[in-house]
């Protein structure tokens, strides 16, 4: 309280020193009007009269050197609002806030200074958010070009393929039947190449239209992953593998069925095409924050450490060749990553000390 008596009086000085100097310039006046109108004419002696006279000359002179620092001090302050002022309107950054005296004036600009930086950083504020949603847009369009120019150049492989095959059947109306055979056999593997990329576009296209239209319920995960051992155990012998599971009982999730099959789908093939490895492991233990912390390995070769960082990309290849060759679109990895990050989740992957490739992610888990 006592604090608050002292800013409001220290506050007002400026008003009341000035208030006093219109009173004395007033007394002045009159003194002076008196002086030579009344005490001219009057009996009184000329002592008299000319010590008056100089004590009114020395009340005016000291009048006038106190009207002289207000009104220094009031220029100064006007001064320093005036630059504030243009400043404010270039709208440039006040950094140093000039020194106002402690004055009615004074608290004037100093609110007017605070308010004009609460402004500015509210619209900085608004301005950032702005630049950051029009970089986001900028680079959603982005990917989608890159997308469609992609798609456009995946296309064209088996479309051709196929086309070529059919040319070659209707141009040969003597071809034998194994070689017919053998020609109507590769446009359906790769007609099944175009169905997976076909497919994998529109998972991807699903993950980015955004989270609201793709419905999410409890999910057994454990009955997935086997579900995708038991389809692993009945292909060819020089494709299968055998996979190793140690998961908590139960595992349930809360996600989206089609994309939590898409992850350990895509890591199970991506393990099978390219490994060169026996063994899968399937690992799920209790992450921190309600998450399970599952990981995807196998004691294949792994991959050259150049590659780790560019393995989520959207047709990212090691051996562009060789994964066509045995089907993939390119697209796997990077459905992997986005279907992960839909979940709430994080992923890493590196080369195990032992050998073959390891996949690190995070899920969110429904206490039972």
């Amino acid at each position: 309280m006592a604090t608050d008596s002292k800013r409001k009086l220290s506050s007002y000085r400026g008003g009341t020193f000035l208030l006093l100097a219109l009173l004395i310039i007033a007394l002045i006046f009159g003194f002076i009007v008196h002086h030579f109108v009344v005490v001219k004419h009057n009996s009184l002696s000329t002592h008299t009269d000319e010590g008056t006279f100089i004590i009114i000359i020395c009340v005016a002179l000291l009048a006038t050197i106190i009207s002289l620092v207000l009104s220094v001090r009031l220029n100064r302050n006007i001064r320093n609002l005036t630059q504030i002022a243009e400043a404010m309107e270039n709208g440039a950054d006040i950094e140093s806030m000039p020194e106002f005296a402690r004055d009615e004036l004074g608290d004037i600009s100093r609110k007017i200074i605070d308010l004009y930086r609460r402004l500015r950083q509210a619209s900085s504020e608004v301005e950032r958010e702005h630049d950051n949603a029009m970089h986001e847009q900028q680079e959603k369009l982005r990917i989608k070009r890159q997308l469609t120019n992609n798609i456009n150049h995946e296309l064209k492989t088996p479309v051709a393929a196929i086309q070529g095959y059919l040319e070659t059947i209707i141009t040969n109306p003597d071809m034998s039947e194994q070689e017919r055979s053998s020609f109507i056999s590769k446009c359906y593997t790769h007609s099944q190449r175009l169905t997976q990329l076909l497919t994998d576009v529109s998972t991807i296209t699903r993950m980015e239209d955004g989270s609201n239209r793709i419905e999410c319920q409890n999910v057994d995960l454990r009955a997935i992953i086997e579900e995708i051992r038991d389809d692993i155990a009945l292909l060819p012998d020089e494709r299968r593998m055998r996979v190793n599971l140690t998961l908590p009982e139960p595992m349930i999730v809360k996600g989206n069925t089609s994309l939590l099959m898409s992850i350990f789908k895509n890591l199970t093939d991506n393990a099978i095409a390219y490994s060169g490895g026996r063994d899968i492991y399937i690992k799920a233990t209790d992450g921190p924050e309600g998450m399970y912390t599952i990981t995807v390995s196998d004691n294949g070769i792994g991959i050259d450490d150049e590659h780790i960082c560019h393995i989520f990309e959207r047709f990212y290849r090691i051996d562009a060749g060789r994964s066509r060759k045995l089907g993939g679109t390119g697209l796997g990895l990077s459905i992997v990553k986005n279907a992960v990050l839909f979940h709430g989740g994080t992923i890493e992957v590196y080369n195990r000390k032992v050998g073959g490739l390891e996949f690190k992610f995070t899920l969110p888990k429904v206490n039972a």
